[in-house]
C-alpha cells in the first residue's frame, strides 16, 4: 500500500508538472490567475468610481443601470458637484454614505462590464456640454471598441506608477483592453508592449509572452515604417525610422527572453537565451550602452564561461544610479566570487535571474516615470486630456478616502471622533452605515 501511494503521489506531481504542459495550457492558467487577481477592493472601488462617470451620460431610456440609476446619479452629483475637485471637499459622512451605496450595488460593479457605458471621452464631453446642448451623439461600434481600448491603455501606463492606484489597478485597466479589436499599428504595438510588461510585472509569463511574440512577428515584417510615438514615450528622438525600430524590436525581444528565463520548463530557458541574443546584436547596432545591456551581457558572459567580460559589465552595472546599496552589495559579492570561481562552478544564485529581471523592470519604470503623458496626449489631441488626469487625481482621493473612512480599524477611530464632535453627527453615521 506504502508504494502504491508513492506511485500515485509521482504521478500526481508530474501531472502538475509545467514539464508536461502545453504552451496552450500554460497560457489557461495565466488568464485563471489574471482573473482572480483582480477580486480586489482596489479595483471594486476605482471601477467603481469609472462607472458613476461613464453610466452618467448614458442616454436616459438607457436601461442598463436602471436599478441603480437613482443611486448612481446622486453619486455622481456628488463627486462632480465641485466640477470634478469635490473629492477635496467631501465630508467624512459622504464618504460613509457613498460606502453604504457601494455595498448595496457591490454585486452590480462587479458583474458588470464598464464597457457597456459610453466611453470616458464621451461622459467628459457631455458632462462639460452646455446645458443647451446635451443631444451629443456617442460613440458606438468599431469607433466605440477603438476609442475604449486607447482609453484603457493610456489609463495602465499612467497609474502603474502611483502609489495609491498603482500597479492593481493599472493591471485592471490592461485586463480591460483587447489590442485584437485594433488596426495593426504603431499604436498597438506600444499597447501590446506596455501589457506584456505588467503582465511580465505580475509574474503572467506565458501572457506576457504572447504580447511580446504577437509585437515581434508584426514587426518583423514592418520594419520600414514610421515610429513617432515610440520616440515619444521612450524619449528616442535622437533616433531616425530604423534605429527607433531596433531599439523596439530589441525591447520586445528582452522581454520575451525575461518571461521564457521565468519559466520552469528547460525548452523556454533555452528559448530566453535566443532572445537575448537578438538583443544584444540590435542594441549594439545602435550604439546603446545601459544597465539591461550591461545585465544581460553578464549573463551570457557566465553561461559562456567569460569570467573577466563577465566582472567587466558588472562593474559598469555596480555604477548605475537605479540600483539601490543592497543591489550593488549583491553586485559586489558577485564580482569577487568570479574572481575566485573554478571553470564549470555555477554562480550559487548571488546573481540569478530574479536579480536580473530585477534591473530591467526598474529600468523600464524609470522611463516610464520620465515620461510627460498628458504633454503626448495633448500634442495629439487627444480630447478632455486635462479632465482625465483631473479624474486620476480625484480617484486616488476618492479610494484613499474611502478607505480611510470606512475600514474596520478606522469606523472605530471615525466613531471615537464623531461622538467628540456630537451625539447626533455620530448617531447619523451609524444609521447611515446600518441601512
Amino acid at each position: 500500500m506504502k508504494n502504491i501511494s508513492l506511485i500515485i503521489l509521482f504521478l500526481l506531481f508530474i501531472g502538475c508538472s509545467d514539464d508536461n504542459k502545453t504552451d496552450g495550457d500554460l497560457l489557461e492558467r495565466d488568464k485563471q490567475e489574471l482573473k482572480e487577481s483582480l477580486n480586489s477592493y482596489k479595483v471594486f472601488t476605482y471601477k467603481f468610481g469609472k462607472i458613476l462617470i461613464r453610466a452618467a451620460a448614458s442616454p436616459k431610456n438607457d436601461t442598463t443601470s436602471i436599478k441603480f440609476q437613482a443611486d448612481l446619479n446622486r453619486i455622481f452629483n456628488k463627486f462632480v458637484k465641485y466640477d470634478l475637485d469635490s473629492t477635496k471637499n467631501l465630508s467624512m459622512l459622504d464618504y460613509i454614505s457613498i460606502y453604504r451605496d457601494y455595498k448595496k450595488m457591490k454585486a452590480f460593479i462587479i458583474a458588470t462590464d464598464e464597457d457597456i457605458f459610453p466611453t470616458l471621452s464621451d461622459a467628459f464631453t457631455i458632462i462639460y456640454a452646455d446645458s443647451t446642448n446635451r443631444n451629443i451623439k456617442r460613440l458606438a461600434g468599431k469607433d466605440k471598441e477603438f476609442v475604449e481600448n486607447i482609453e484603457h491603455s493610456i489609463l495602465s501606463a499612467i497609474v502603474i506608477l502611483s502609489k495609491d492606484l498603482g500597479k492593481e489597478v493599472s493591471l485592471y485597466e490592461c485586463s480591460k483592453t483587447n489590442p485584437e479589436l485594433l488596426p495593426d499599428s504603431e499604436i498597438k504595438i506600444l499597447l501590446q508592449f506596455f501589457r506584456g510588461f505588467l503582465f511580465f510585472e505580475k509574474g503572467l509569463y506565458y501572457l506576457s509572452e504572447e504580447e511580446m511574440t504577437r509585437n515581434i512577428s508584426w514587426l518583423n515584417k514592418n520594419k520600414n515604417l514610421d515610429f513617432p510615438y515610440t520616440r515619444a514615450v521612450f524619449q528616442w528622438e535622437n533616433l531616425d525610422n530604423q534605429k527607433t525600430f531596433l531599439a523596439l524590436h530589441s525591447l520586445n525581444h528582452l522581454f520575451r527572453g525575461f518571461d521564457r528565463l521565468m519559466m520552469n520548463r528547460e525548452v523556454d530557458k533555452e528559448r530566453a537565451l535566443e532572445d537575448f541574443e537578438i538583443f544584444l546584436k540590435d542594441s549594439k547596432e545602435i550604439g546603446l550602452d545601459n544597465e539591461i545591456i550591461w545585465a544581460i551581457e553578464t549573463y551570457l558572459y557566465l553561461k559562456n564561461e567569460k569570467n573577466e567580460k563577465a566582472i567587466a559589465s558588472l562593474t559598469k552595472l555596480k555604477s548605475s544610479n537605479l540600483l539601490f546599496s543592497n543591489d550593488k552589495k549583491r553586485i559586489e559579492e558577485s564580482i569577487k566570487y568570479l574572481q575566485t570561481r573554478e571553470s564549470g562552478k555555477v554562480l550559487n544564485g548571488v546573481y540569478d535571474r530574479y536579480f536580473l529581471s530585477k534591473i530591467a523592470t526598474k529600468y523600464i519604470l524609470h522611463i516610464l516615470s520620465q515620461v510627460d503623458w498628458k504633454s503626448i496626449m495633448e500634442s495629439q489631441n487627444i480630447p478632455h486630456t486635462k479632465e482625465m488626469f483631473k479624474t486620476i487625481e480625484n480617484f486616488k482621493e476618492f479610494t484613499n478616502n474611502l478607505n480611510k473612512y470606512t475600514s474596520a480599524e478606522q469606523l472605530k477611530e471615525t466613531g471615537k471622533d464623531l461622538k467628540n464632535k456630537g451625539k447626533n453627527l455620530f448617531n447619523k453615521a451609524i444609521k447611515l452605515i446600518e441601512e
